[in-house]
């Protein structure tokens, strides 16, 4: 079997995975879980009493010499953008866990696709940390999702990782209407709060965190190769106990710097091991904001 029947055949398994979680597991969860993509305007009308005063358009009304106020319709439709890492280190998989990195994100993309289809959302997808960076305009139907899939999971090879900032900007230019926005990714660049910030303010921003536990803890091997996937050059290492506590300690510190740039900004986010089930993680992130938008 070729390569690509072999990723073909992953597309139609998690195909069927995302559709049974989707269906399943966040039925009726899903749109309680975001807020509304608020009002559109539709047109203009003359003031008349009891009318909010900020709704006023002051250049109709000097124009026309009697007071205009805008009129707007409620969007219901809201769409979701899925912003997937697919640099390098994206690909990485260890022996102690089934997936890369980057499947384990197509896996992820999956179920929030078929999610947002299901209750009638347009869903887009914007891979970066690759040359050249894709991006699919959102849309709905069951063949977006499928491609959605297949462009992860076939994304060309990886790169460095793109800044937080060179990303947040990409979504800022292709994605302009407000949206919820998925950013899959391991985080291994430096934080920035003003990039996450700057994203956060025009889209319902939620970072996932994506990690392989070999990543976090070195596993006890003795003497191996290991290759840096982005720069491709090869290291002799010794898992010495002070190397292992020293690489933990770095790692945590590095999620903590995240973790810490996310809460200060009020970003909803989730952190997981490709080794570990996403599914009751994010039934969890959709309950927890179903009762915050509840009250």
């Amino acid at each position: 079997m070729d390569k690509t029947q072999e990723i073909m055949q992953q597309v139609r398994r998690i195909e069927m995975q995302a559709r049974k979680a989707a269906t399943t597991t966040f039925a009726g969860q899903y749109r309680s879980s975001f807020r509304g993509q608020g009002l559109d305007f539709d047109d203009f009308r003359e003031y008349m009493p009891g009318d909010e005063p900020r709704f006023i358009d002051w250049k109709v009304t000097a124009r026309t010499g009697t007071p205009y106020v805008r009129k707007f319709h409620e969007e219901r439709e809201q769409a979701l953008l899925l912003a997937v890492d697919a640099s390098a280190s994206m690909r990485y998989g260890s022996s102690a866990a089934a997936d890369s990195k980057l499947e384990y994100a197509a896996r992820i993309a999956a179920v929030l696709a078929w999610s947002a289809v299901q209750n009638g959302d347009k869903v887009g997808l914007l891979l970066f940390g690759c040359q050249p960076h894709f991006y699919l305009p959102p849309s709905k139907g069951m063949k977006q999702c499928l491609r959605i899939v297949r462009e992860i999971l076939f994304a060309p090879a990886g790169g460095r990782d793109d800044t937080i900032d060179d990303v947040a900007t990409e979504i800022l230019q292709t994605q302009r209407k407000s949206a919820m926005c998925f950013v899959i990714s391991d985080f291994l660049s430096a934080p920035d709060k003003q990039a996450i910030g700057k994203l956060n303010f025009r889209h319902e921003l939620i970072p996932v965190r994506v990690n392989d536990p070999y990543e976090l803890e070195l596993p006890e091997t003795g003497r191996f190769y290991a290759q840096d996937p982005e720069s491709g050059e090869q290291y002799l290492v010794s898992t010495t106990p002070a190397l292992r506590t020293a690489h933990s300690k770095a790692m945590k510190s590095h999620a903590v710097e995240w973790e810490r740039t996310f809460t200060q900004l009020g970003v909803d986010y989730l952190s997981l091991l490709t080794n570990h089930d996403f599914v009751s993680e994010l039934r969890k992130l959709f309950a927890r904001r179903s009762r915050m938008f509840a009250r």
